[in-house]
């Protein structure tokens, strides 16, 4: 059976799954609670079921299936807004990471 090659990165640089894991643990614990939660689970399952295009893309004309569901408004830890369905919208991964860096300061954006 073939083994597959080692590989070599630089020192200190690590995989996405590391890089992720490190990132979750830096969020808040509460915060961090509401989005590993059933309850969370299963309203995202069923909103993105009722809402599978993304909307940004939608604004923009084009057609994109909705992967995640963002929060409008960013809650920061206000759980009434973080459950509110009103507050959510469904976006692509690309939109929704955009969405995300420029909201809380990612690549050098100040955070709104």
């Amino acid at each position: 059976m073939p083994v597959r090659p080692p590989i070599h990165r630089p020192v200190g640089t690590r995989d996405k799954r590391e890089a992720d894991r490190d990132a979750d643990h830096k969020r808040d614990p509460a915060i961090r609670a509401l989005y590993k939660s059933t309850r969370w689970q299963h309203a995202r399952r069923m909103f993105l079921a009722r809402h599978p295009l993304c909307a940004e893309c939608q604004r923009q004309g084009l057609v994109s299936a909705a992967n995640a569901v963002d929060h409008i408004i960013p809650h920061r830890g206000d759980t009434d807004r973080f459950w509110d369905p009103d507050g959510w919208q469904a976006l692509c991964a690309s939109c929704h990471s955009r969405k995300t860096a420029r909201e809380d300061g990612g690549f050098g954006n100040p955070r709104r």
